[in-house]
């Protein structure tokens, strides 16, 4: 099913003439004018299924609901399925700063109400921190709660925090104490629990922490070993939160050292594609390959993610099948460090000549370095690199790249992807390919040396 149609008016449902157009149009005259609510409806139901808000279900059951449209709206319903919900599409459309906070804060109140009072809390609570919400998220707020619930065991009695409390003072301590440049690439948590009566004292240590004269990169260790010991006993938990669908998987991470995983590079998984489209943009604007860990697959892209027309690239892991959302591996704190031991580095957007400005000799370098590249074998196999001329692309690229930011992006990433095919190729070589995927996995689940302890629920 799809409830996905909001209309605005009755009319409106009406002018759709479907079978239950009539029907679907007199509920929804009733719900709006009792409630003050719009009804969603599933198109492919012809409206015979209809959702009605969740802020209505605190008001009434929707036995109650469905004798009021017989016994009042005088609405033959007999034919109708009428439940509460809020449909889907209607929160989390747009990825942003803004509609994060309120996923964010709303899972805060929903963990806290379930966690602390043991129900739900009404839909109208959670209307206000996010309003209009759909189903998918009221699904995941709910999974959520339940899980860390389970994980807590009988414990409760805490502060949940986001915008204020424990986790931006958490937070504050590391980024301007502690040596942590950004807060993700530390701990990615989206919340925090903090056990109320420890309180006090747990701002005290830390505050101890940060205020010491040493190294911060010293007290980033005694922070996060500290923060370890409040998590093994349940005191302080920073939680890492992603919308969630049929199941939900709760992971320590950080808190007990790595056990390394037997990684393999899936063969003729290991793409480059240079080969440019009709519009003068590249069929891809990356380096790809898949790993095998475990039982699962993860599809690796190393590429520019904003656009930018000379910008860095990034490695970033997604899994299929039972395999979670990974994310991107933090280059800092895990991939240069390793790279460092063995004398080598990524090629950054700054070393890639300016748009119109490569020379004849810059030319000739990137011509024969992608050459010699076709001659490597990586874990046993040969880089993808489509099937046109590099020589010929390579120039029409330069020609397009100067009219089209696209294409200029594309043949930045491409060119820094040269390198990194130099680094697995080196790093197969002296037969530490396999420690350096389980740096660069353990680095996009933000497992590392330096990174603080969370609870990925996922």
């Amino acid at each position: 099913m799809a409830f996905n149609y909001r209309p605005k008016t009755a009319k409106e449902v009406r002018d759709k003439k479907k079978p239950f157009s009539n029907t679907a149009a007199s509920v929804f005259d009733f719900v709006k004018s009792q409630y003050g609510e719009t009804i969603v409806l599933d198109p492919t139901s012809n409206f015979k299924s209809i959702k009605v808000p969740r802020a209505v279900q605190q008001k009434r059951s929707i036995i109650e609901l469905k004798r009021e449209l017989i016994n009042i709206a005088k609405i033959d319903i007999s034919s109708m399925d009428i439940v509460f919900g809020n449909g889907s599409g209607a929160g989390g459309s747009t990825i942003n700063a803004a509609e994060t906070a309120k996923q964010e804060n709303a899972t805060r109140l929903v963990c806290e109400h379930f966690i602390e009072k043991g129900t739900m809390p009404p839909a109208t609570e959670i209307e206000k921190i996010y309003e209009g919400y759909d189903d998918g998220w009221a699904n995941t707020f709910e999974m959520q709660a339940k899980a860390l619930k389970t994980w807590l065991k009988a414990n409760k009695g805490y502060e949940y925090s986001r915008d204020s409390g424990i986790m931006p003072y958490l937070e504050n301590i590391a980024l301007k104490k502690c040596g942590v440049k950004t807060k993700d690439s530390w701990n990615p948590a989206d919340i925090y629990i903090v056990r109320k009566t420890k309180l006090a004292d747990i701002k005290a240590k830390l505050k101890r922490i940060g205020d010491r004269i040493a190294d911060p990169r010293l007290k980033l260790d005694a922070l996060n070993d500290y923060m370890k010991v409040l998590f093994n006993d349940r005191d302080l938990v920073g939680i890492s939160l992603k919308k969630l669908g049929k199941s939900v998987a709760v992971e320590e991470t950080n808190v007990k050292g790595i056990v390394f995983e037997k990684i393999t590079m899936i063969k003729n998984s290991l793409r480059c594609n240079l080969d440019l489209k009709a519009n003068g943009e590249f069929e891809t604007g990356e380096l790809a390959f898949a790993l095998k860990v475990g039982q699962n697959v993860v599809n690796v892209q190393v590429r520019a993610f904003s656009g930018g027309i000379r910008e860095s690239t990034q490695m970033d892991m997604t899994g299929s099948g039972a395999a979670a959302k990974l994310g991107k591996v933090s280059s800092r704190e895990a991939i240069d460090p390793f790279l460092q031991k063995y004398g080598l580095k990524r090629r950054m957007a700054t070393e890639i000549p300016k748009v119109g400005y490569f020379t004849n000799a810059e030319v000739a370098n990137f011509t024969e370095e992608q050459r010699k590249l076709s001659t490597y074998l990586i874990a046993g196999m040969k880089v993808d690199f489509g099937k046109q001329n590099w020589k010929r692309t390579f120039a029409e690229a330069r020609r397009n790249e100067i009219e089209n930011n696209r294409t200029a992006s594309q043949l930045s990433a491409k060119l820094q992807c040269f390198q990194w095919i130099n680094i697995l190729y080196t790093l197969d070589k002296k037969g530490v390919l396999n420690e350096f995927l389980n740096i660069a996995y353990y680095g996009a689940k933000k497992q590392y040396a330096t990174a603080g302890p969370f609870l990925k629920i996922s």
